[in-house]
């Protein structure tokens, strides 16, 4: 009989008071209301953007009349999952369209692709904010023609920190996809394929939310 084992990959990061943000969005502060001790109860109230940590970008985030965490259906937060390997990419490199035509196959079938680079590895450190790999605009709008869900990075941004015109945003927005920042542990997952699920919270007019990212692997044993 064959069974069926299953690992859940935990891609987000922690969120606490402090963490890392986008530079010039104002700091995350999660703060103790109540207290088992005073009030009987634990509380925390959340002081956060929609953008903070592991998050979702919907098209609303930067497209007028874009989707967003309200009006999209569920089914566009879960689906298989595709890692692509960028980690060799040097200080400051672009993601070519020739380099990713090489998981061209796999792109068709996938409805997520993860761009892992690595740089999660910095997180909390100012080096987190520069010098990561991005996609050229010509291999964003290679990524834009597949019938993908969602491409996700482990990086704080689809677009250099500098950027005010967020060109790979608009390109990939526009096709009524989601995006995935600041994603972690990609290094766990497998190249053969897995479930990815990246649920937001239901926020009225949501142009993003902090989510709970999830790698699931089955494997036969």
């Amino acid at each position: 009989m064959i069974m069926i084992s299953t690992r859940f990959i935990d891609l987000t990061q922690i969120m606490e008071t402090d963490m890392p943000v986008f530079p010039g969005s104002k700091a995350a502060l999660l703060l103790q209301e109540s207290s088992v001790e005073n009030e009987g109860y634990n509380e925390i109230r959340l002081q956060i953007s929609t953008h903070l940590g592991t998050h979702i970008d919907c098209g609303y985030h930067l497209i007028p009349g874009g989707s967003d965490t309200l009006t999209t259906g569920l089914d566009s937060f879960y689906g298989s999952g595709l890692v692509v390997d960028c980690h060799h990419f040097p200080f400051n490199g672009l993601i070519t369209r020739e380099y990713l035509q090489q998981f061209e196959k796999n792109l068709r079938t996938s409805d997520f692709v993860l761009l892992h680079t690595g740089w999660s590895q910095y997180w909390g450190l100012p080096h987190y904010f520069s010098g990561f790999p991005v996609m050229s605009e010509e291999a964003a709008t290679y990524l834009a023609s597949f019938n993908l869900k969602g491409i996700g990075c482990d990086t704080i941004s689809f677009d250099p920190v500098i950027s005010k015109s967020l060109p790979v945003h608009h390109i990939l927005l526009s096709t009524g996809k989601i995006l995935i920042e600041n994603l972690v542990n990609l290094e766990f997952l497998t190249e053969s394929g897995f479930i990815f699920s990246c649920f937001p919270l239901r926020i009225k007019n949501g142009d993003g939310s902090p989510v709970r990212a999830v790698g699931i692997i089955r494997s036969d044993e």
